[in-house]
């Protein structure tokens, strides 16, 4: 038992992560692979299109949401910030916008055609229904996102507030036997 917990230690200070991880990330690696295998199987100007899609995706990414978003976070921590504060700022609420901010513009990122009814009339041709469902039911989404992050929110600063009002426990030693 012990030379598998000294083999695990190892893996762990070599890898940095758990061989859990390993696992994982080769998983996630082999799906990707697989799936672009797909694209190549294609007739050429498919994969054209592909490779011009990932191509600009990855310049989208990389060189306007990425310091876009990264902008946001950094102002709303700022926000955060008392101005007696000469650490680092902590917003304890941030998070909790920070969470469905995320998920609701990747969701808007994902649906924009459909939400701002692009191409309805093929939309509508191809699948016998309209898009005009879309930004409400976005909307919706977006709105229950943020209601269950607030809901989080104000549990846990309930929780918190309870338990610094709370009488003091003297805390037990290790190996001490509660009376």
């Amino acid at each position: 038992m012990s030379a598998v917990r000294g083999a695990a230690r190892s893996f762990r200070r070599h890898y940095g992560a758990r061989p859990i991880h390993l696992i994982g990330l080769l998983a996630s690696l082999a799906v990707v692979a697989l799936a672009v295998a797909g694209w190549f199987e294609k007739p050429l100007p498919s994969t054209e299109r592909v490779l011009v899609w990932f191509a600009g995706a990855i310049i989208a990414h990389d060189l306007v949401l990425l310091p876009l978003y990264s902008l946001v976070d950094r102002l709303g921590l700022g926000l955060g910030r008392r101005r007696s504060q000469a650490g680092p700022a902590r917003a304890p609420g941030w998070v909790y916008v920070r969470v469905p901010l995320l998920l609701s513009g990747l969701l808007a990122l994902v649906f924009a055609p459909e939400i701002l009814r692009l191409g309805n009339s093929t939309f509508e041709t191809a699948s016998g229904q309209s898009q005009n469902v879309y930004l409400l039911r976005y909307l919706l989404i977006c709105a229950a996102l943020f209601a269950c992050s607030g809901l989080v929110f104000a549990t846990r600063a309930a929780v918190r507030r309870r338990t610094r009002s709370s009488p003091a426990r003297t805390p037990r030693r290790r190996g001490s036997r509660a009376p």
